[in-house]
């Protein structure tokens, strides 16, 4: 069942070269080496799915008194003590981390969520 509403485009899952494909295709995977700090459409890949999640914790948040640990702010994720980008691209590979490990808590939490509230019907 379909919680939201896709801005950016269709997860593709592929194994080790999943991608989201809208008016263009984004990899959410990359060759690594030196191309790995310069690949654009990686970056934008993980934009598109961090907005993809965001949309998906949004709708949780709407249909109960829910609130995932880390909020969503465009390429951004973080909480009060702060924001860490997704993009990795002009980025530390520390704070990068930080942003993978944020949003891995988050989907985690909702995969929760969603499993509990069909577990209940």
């Amino acid at each position: 069942k379909q919680w939201y509403q896709r801005r950016v485009g269709q997860i593709v899952p592929y194994g080790s070269q999943s991608y989201i494909q809208g008016e263009t295709k984004f990899p959410l995977y990359t060759h690594g080496g030196l191309r790995l700090f310069l690949d654009a459409k990686f970056d934008q890949g993980m934009v598109n799915f961090l907005d993809c999640l965001k949309q998906f914790l949004d709708s949780i948040e709407k249909k109960g008194s829910f609130n995932f640990p880390y909020k969503i702010d465009k390429s951004k994720i973080g909480d009060q003590k702060g924001f860490y980008s997704i993009k990795l691209h002009f980025n530390s590979e520390e704070q990068w981390t930080k942003a993978l490990k944020y949003m891995l808590i988050d989907l985690k939490w909702a995969l929760t969520v969603v499993a509990h509230s069909k577990r209940d019907k």
